[in-house]
């Protein structure tokens, strides 16, 4: 089974995000209700092995925090291959990923050491662009690269199952992990 670990980012939340993609006319854009902030990509696991690692999520505990979304930009440079919403890479975001690849490896899932670059990927790009294509996304990036998509309140992070459709990737929830109260009563 197909399978990630993320924070889901809810399109109520991040208004903002919708007037980029509607500004974009390029690509495939990322459907509102698969946005997410990756915390661990686990790839194709059996379905013990997520049920294992599902009792030893259950487990983590983590704070409450708040996940700043600001920005416009995309992956792959001069040939671009996404265009995504930036996310703050904040103390409580960074450890919260760590405890989750953690408990990832001590469920016996191998994951690989990767930069973590935080992010909503909002359209997703075929390899070969016209000039045109290529004109309208840096448009984009121009006019929306600063936009605030908001300050969004994390209350838990997910385990996703991941299914290949005729229409694109579709993202099943499989299971919810709340997190703790927040430090400091802030």
């Amino acid at each position: 089974m197909r399978s990630f670990i993320a924070i889901p980012v809810y399109e109520e939340q991040v208004d903002p995000l919708l007037d980029v993609q509607h500004a974009l006319e390029v690509g495939r854009p990322v459907p509102p209700e698969n946005w997410h902030v990756t915390l661990a990509f686990l790839g194709n696991q059996p379905e013990d092995v997520l049920e294992h690692l599902h009792d030893r999520l259950s487990e983590l505990e983590a704070p409450e925090f708040d996940m700043r979304i600001a920005g416009v930009d995309i992956f792959g440079g001069r040939k671009p291959s996404l265009l995504y919403a930036g996310v703050d890479s904040s103390e409580p975001l960074s450890h919260l990923r760590k405890k989750v690849r953690q408990v990832v490896r001590n469920a016996g899932i191998d994951l690989p050491r990767e930069r973590f670059r935080p992010h909503v990927t909002l359209a997703r790009f075929r390899k070969r662009l016209t000039m045109l294509e290529t004109q309208r996304i840096a448009g984009v990036l121009e006019g929306w690269g600063d936009v605030e998509a908001g300050v969004l309140p994390v209350g838990h992070f997910t385990l996703y199952r991941s299914i290949a459709g005729p229409d694109g990737m579709i993202y099943e929830p499989l299971a919810e992990y709340p997190l703790g109260q927040r430090r400091g009563g802030s």
